[in-house]
């Protein structure tokens, strides 16, 4: 095990999360690396979710275990020159913070006019938060589906997207644009078409 990893980071909860916090991090992105859900991915986006499951088991396997993570976490604090009374959050009030995954959709090699489909992840990583706005996108392209991960939550978030490809070799981009109260991201979606052979 490397210091060097921040294994807060890499699950997106804060340090002072509860195991709690930390088991739903840990399943949401086994949810979103999952190897099925990535069969109709490119490659190289395959290799890279296999190389993320790989940090998140990581981080899991230490910070589920209260030693590990007491160890971990004084490793941490020594290495950033602080005590560890003080690398934990102190009582400060934090707002939302948007993570989406992946931030790119890539719609390739669609026949004119058929409707392809995407999905993607929105999660707060902030504080706590009110409401959930996502923008409404282009013509060419529509949210056909929101489901939360967790019952009575509203995030950790699905998102399926449906497209309907334009002419043959033409590409078009939308970005969607999700709200967490005053907190914001967005997921770019781009959709090719195949040219006349």
């Amino acid at each position: 095990m490397s210091d060097s990893k921040d294994y807060y980071e890499i699950l997106g909860v804060q340090r002072d999360a509860s195991p709690q916090e930390i088991k739903e991090a840990y399943l949401y992105w086994v949810n979103v690396l999952h190897t099925d859900r990535m069969s109709k991915m490119p490659e190289r986006i395959r290799m890279k979710a296999q190389e993320d499951l790989k940090k998140v088991n990581e981080a899991y396997s230490v910070l589920s275990d209260s030693t590990e993570r007491a160890e971990y976490d004084r490793r941490m604090g020594a290495s950033l020159g602080v005590k560890v009374t003080s690398y934990q959050r102190a009582g400060t009030k934090v707002g939302p913070k948007v993570e989406i995954y992946p931030a790119i959709i890539f719609l390739d090699s669609a026949k004119p006019r058929a409707k392809e489909k995407g999905t993607f992840f929105v999660r707060n990583v902030g504080g706590d938060y009110s409401k959930v706005l996502i923008s409404n996108p282009e013509k060419w392209i529509r949210i056909i589906r929101t489901e939360s991960l967790y019952p009575g939550k509203k995030l950790p978030m699905r998102v399926d997207i449906e497209a309907i490809a334009p002419d043959r070799g033409k590409t078009v981009g939308s970005e969607i644009r999700v709200r967490v109260d005053e907190a914001e991201a967005s997921v770019i979606s781009r959709l090719s078409t195949r040219s006349k052979h």
